[in-house]
């Protein structure tokens, strides 16, 4: 009984550590560096350990078992010619680098170049990296993060704005609604989202049925203009644009 607890512990330790540190479709904020697999003239060492040993961190890697075949986990790591920064660490502006993957608990990094093919190096640097936990408020947080200048649609007759809106905040917005505003005509546009994951940005279109330069343009945009997400800040929502024509 206490073996299959074992086993189980070891399983369930193992998909923990091969989520992806660095998020996919996302902005969040982390803490990383580079850090050579020797500490105080141990190693060669595999990224994880390099990582726990220097900054007690994990190593930024995927799961790499579907496409290597070979391996279950492939670490970020990179390779210079200049093996003496590893064994004594420095920090070189000068040196050149070949980012590469080290595999599971090979101490090695394999790298691709373009010019001379695969290289390996049992001396590298590994991309250490730690999420960052929202500060403050834990709710949504949604900001209207750019306007993008005006496009003309001639075909058609009417100005395009595409507006950026950002989720600052430590959690996900649900459904919410924005609005841009010319406050020169009092003409506006509405366009809904379905929801924003914390760190993330989308773009939406709004559109006018004249050339919004007359002979300038001013904008403004207002996003979760109905207020239907609890956010960490309540007067933040707003972004004005003006440009002259």
């Amino acid at each position: 009984m206490n073996r299959l607890i074992l086993i189980l512990s070891s399983i369930f330790i193992s998909i923990i550590s091969f989520a992806d540190p660095i998020q996919d479709l996302s902005m969040n904020n982390y803490k990383a560096g580079w850090y050579p697999n020797f500490y105080k003239g141990y190693g060669p060492m595999t990224c994880p350990r390099t990582c726990k040993y220097w900054v007690g961190t994990d190593a930024e890697h995927e799961a790499s078992q579907e496409i290597d075949g070979q391996s279950e986990r492939v670490n970020v790591c990179k390779i210079t010619r200049d093996e003496s920064i590893i064994l004594e660490p420095k920090n070189d502006p000068k040196s050149h680098w070949i980012y590469g993957g080290q595999y599971d608990d090979y101490p090695v990094c394999f790298a691709n170049s373009l010019g001379y093919g695969p290289v390996q190096s049992r001396l590298f640097m590994c991309e250490c990296v730690e999420p960052q936990k929202p500060s403050g408020c834990p709710n949504p947080d949604l900001v209207v993060s750019k306007i993008h200048d005006p496009v003309w649609d001639h075909p058609n007759g009417v100005s395009i704005v595409k507006v950026d809106i950002t989720n600052i905040g430590g959690s996900a917005a649900g459904a919410f609604v924005t609005r841009l505003v010319d406050p020169g005509t009092g003409a506006d546009d509405y366009v809904a989202a379905g929801g924003l994951g914390a760190g993330m940005t989308t773009t939406k279109t709004f559109y006018f049925n004249y050339w919004v330069f007359d002979p300038d343009a001013e904008l403004i945009a207002i996003t979760d203009v109905k207020e239907e997400v609890d956010e960490c800040k309540e007067d933040n929502n707003k972004l004005r644009y003006f440009k002259m024509g």
